[in-house]
């Protein structure tokens, strides 16, 4: 029981929690606090030798290839069983099933991870067998115990991987005092969860759903997926929407933005803390474009739209480019700092927007701030907002930036060309990790071959760049990122140079400089310029444009 209680604290279950279930547990009556546990293949189970009746160690004729399969399995079982979520189970008709595997999951892997495997050669009549504890003893790891010959020829044996993991998550109920049949449908409904794909995504409820969309923005409040703006190229139309997606309910509901609140593709949206403040974007009617120097505070309570202008110091000019972003917003905590675009003498445009008191102030824009048209990145580090890369003026794309310090309001530029920065781009994606901002893909006027899959990692400690280069995540600009305190989570994107629009959601992580693809039973569709939130616990992925002139009217809540 000792191993038991170390593997739940190790699994994930919070301390405080832990520790309540345990003296929950020591307070049951006859409880073996010190049930030996054995995990793993062990030499001196019965008829097991090399050369002997049940076969050779390790070939798989007749014996041990069973207890390597299981072994293996009890991992893989309480992997599937860590990876549920309240979605996942939402094909289980009973909500009494659904309540008691949320409420026992944690334990129920640490139990199928530390009970003793034990083998028998005597036929029985399953495979696989455990002893319940009892009145009064929840959980306890009594031994499952296998039949060799039963596992082997019976006609209820597993003939598969996911089959014995099934069997194990059922034994493995047992020792919660679960009976046959609440075992099967346990067991039964966490399998079928996974082989659903209901672990690792959950398609996007479409109830009251916005219609598809691309370059639009969204937001995390706490509690809800705000999604505003964008562009539909069905109609074609450049949209003024705004909708709320309530992942609980798996509903949409209509913000019914005012008439003054304009169309706009690409605009920004930031959540302060009580309302969603949006900014920027365009809008195209024929050749002519409009670049928006305006935007709106949204407060999900009083369901109150407030307009917000321009500072009255600012003279905008309009840009002609409408791949990217003109402007980037980062929220400092109490403040929202804009920067990017020119005004009519060339200047940078550059303010800082307090929300609570609807004022703007200036920010200083000296020589060693960043000439950023578009298609830059901006994070904020906690103390000060970092600009990278991104269009100069007359389609140069460059591979510098700077550091701007709010409470000095000063600049100074980071390490750029020859100095460890990646390769000059624009378009690409850049998230704070807490001590680096990782820099993702990104293009240009046109992707080039030495994009390839790079990126960096800036340290504005040491003022040093890591540079990454990976040939599983090609490179791609209108792809989307989001941090989610562990990995860096990217979702979709296009290749100029492949000609192909991508679907995939993958996770970098900054400290291995490793890719890999978010495990699904399901293929995403293709999307670019779409849109990715964290919730805390999954990833809100919606709409993009899949090519052909087809947008996205989908998305995927997805568990990492």
């Amino acid at each position: 029981m000792k191993r038991l209680r170390i593997a739940a604290l190790l699994i994930g279950l919070s301390p405080a929690y832990a520790q309540a279930q345990l003296k929950n547990l020591k307070s049951l009556p006859n409880l073996d606090k010190d049930i030996p546990v054995t995990v793993g293949i062990q030499p001196d189970l019965p008829l097991v030798t090399p050369g002997g009746k049940l076969g050779h160690w390790g070939v798989g004729n007749g014996g041990d290839w069973l207890r390597i399969s299981f072994a293996r399995a009890r991992e893989y079982a309480a992997h599937v069983v860590l990876r549920i979520n309240p979605h996942s189970l939402s094909r289980i008709q009973s909500a009494n099933i659904r309540d008691w595997i949320m409420k026992n999951q944690k334990f129920l892997a640490a139990d199928i991870l530390q009970t003793e495997h034990v083998w028998v050669n005597e036929e029985k009549p399953s495979c696989a067998f455990t002893v319940p504890p009892g009145s009064g003893q929840v959980p306890t790891s009594n031994p499952i115990q296998f039949s060799y010959p039963t596992c082997r020829s019976h006609p209820s044996a597993p003939v598969n991987f996911m089959q014995a993991a099934q069997l194990l998550i059922h034994e493995a109920t047992h020792h919660f005092n679960a009976d046959e049949t609440t075992a099967d449908l346990i067991a039964i409904g966490i399998i079928d969860a996974w082989q659903s794909g209901l672990m690792d995504s959950l398609p996007l409820g479409l109830t009251n759903a916005p219609g598809s969309m691309q370059q639009h923005a969204a937001v995390w409040t706490g509690d809800r997926m705000i999604v505003v703006g964008g562009f539909r190229d069905e109609i074609p139309d450049y949209l003024n929407t705004a909708y709320s997606y309530d992942p609980a309910s798996r509903q949409w509901t209509n913000l019914n933005p005012p008439d003054w609140f304009t169309p706009r593709g690409q605009p920004n949206a930031i959540w302060t803390g009580s309302e969603v403040l949006i900014w920027g974007g365009f809008d195209r009617s024929g050749d002519t474009t409009t670049w928006s120097f305006n935007g709106a505070l949204y407060n999900p309570s009083t369901k109150v739209w407030t307009q917000v202008n321009h500072p009255d110091f600012w003279k905008p000019a309009q840009a002609l480019v409408t791949t990217y972003p003109l402007q980037t917003v980062v929220w400092t905590g109490d403040k929202a700092i804009v920067w990017g675009g020119y005004d009519t003498t060339g200047q940078s445009l550059g303010a800082i927007f307090d929300p609570t008191t609807r004022t703007w102030s200036r920010m200083a824009v000296t020589a060693q701030a960043p000439r950023t048209l578009e298609g830059h990145s901006a994070v904020w580090t906690g103390d000060s907002m970092i600009v990278w890369g991104g269009y100069s003026g007359n389609n140069v794309v460059t591979d510098y930036g700077a550091i701007y310090n709010l409470a000095t309001d000063s600049w100074k530029p980071i390490a750029g060309k020859g100095q460890g920065a990646p390769t000059a781009r624009a378009g690409h994606q850049a998230v704070w990790t807490g001590n680096a901002m990782v820099v993702i893909s990104g293009g240009g006027v046109g992707t080039s071959t030495d994009l390839t899959s790079t990126g960096g990692l800036y340290y504005p400690a040491t003022n040093t760049w890591t540079n990454y280069r990976s040939e599983l995540m090609t490179e791609r600009y209108g792809h989307r990122v989001v941090w989610n305190g562990e990995e860096v989570l990217l979702i979709g994107g296009q290749s100029r140079r492949l000609a192909t629009y991508f679907g995939e959601v993958y996770a970098f992580n900054p400290i291995t400089l490793r890719w890999r693809i978010l495990p699904g039973s399901v293929t995403p569709p293709p999307r670019s310029f779409s849109s990715i939130v964290w919730t805390g616990s999954s990833a809100l992925v919606w709409g993009g444009y899949a090519g052909n002139s087809k947008t996205q009217r989908s998305g995927a809540q997805y568990f990492p």
